[in-house]
């Protein structure tokens, strides 16, 4: 039994985003004075754009929220997975720093659906709404090749946010990528056990400060589809069926 239990834990990865970090933390703030039922963990993957020393001068000012520190940065996955450590909610949210998302999303959600999202047999995500045509090109062309290899019906396998039941956790530390693939296995776990993805609507805002750290440009996009697929032909060779059992 978790000592304190939230009722929703979101957990905000963060890398080298300290100009969307301070903004982020106020945004942050807000939400955790008004809602006591909800946490807020901010992860410093391994930062080495000065954003650990503006945390460490900084969050005595927010005390509500947890800010927890990784030393060297592994992957997406990894700061996700260290933050999961110190979840206490029933519900598990994770999204990312850069701010093209709103957090407040995650709660309106949460607020209209809570009987909804508390199923252990649903996992809910976002659907990116008004991307670029070439952004939805190449998310539509990713889910069709993980779709046909893996038997599933995935969409937008990079959506933002993912919202579950936190009996997911032990699995997701244990066999969870330590890169940004994390996102697919959370998915196909939840395929794979016949959960049900429920897709919500988000809009995408444009990166206010510094560059996207995945596919943001042309060139990153090819770069990021690579090694996707690398990360689904592994998963498709290396892992057996008894794998995905909860």
């Amino acid at each position: 039994m978790i000592k304190s239990q939230k009722e929703l834990s979101i957990i905000i990865p963060s890398y080298n985003e300290l100009n969307n970090l301070k903004h982020l933390i106020k945004k942050t703030n807000l939400i955790v004075l008004k809602n006591r039922n909800i946490e807020i963990i901010i992860v410093d993957n391994g930062s080495t754009d000065g954003s650990e020393n503006y945390l460490k001068n900084n969050k005595k000012f927010f005390p509500k929220i947890k800010f927890i520190r990784v030393k060297k940065n592994i992957g997406y996955g990894y700061g996700i997975k260290h933050g999961l450590k110190f979840a206490t909610g029933k519900i598990i949210s994770w999204t990312h720093a850069d701010l093209q998302f709103d957090i407040n999303d995650i709660i309106k959600f949460f607020s209209k659906n809570n009987n909804l999202i508390i199923n252990q047999y649903q996992v809910h995500k976002g659907r990116r709404q008004n991307r670029s045509y070439l952004d939805v090109f190449f998310t539509n062309g990713m889910s069709v090749i993980v779709n046909f290899i893996f038997n599933t019906h995935i969409k937008d396998i990079n959506g933002q946010p993912k919202i579950f039941n936190r009996n997911l956790i032990k699995k997701i530390l244990r066999l969870g990528p330590n890169d940004f693939s994390l996102d697919l296995f959370l998915l196909l776990l939840a395929s794979k056990n016949n959960l049900v993805i429920n897709e919500f609507p988000l809009k995408v805002k444009n990166r206010v400060n510094d560059k996207a750290k995945g596919g943001g440009s042309f060139f990153g996009k090819i770069k990021l589809t690579i090694n996707t697929l690398k990360y689904i032909f592994i998963l498709y060779f290396s892992l057996n069926k008894r794998i995905w059992k909860l």
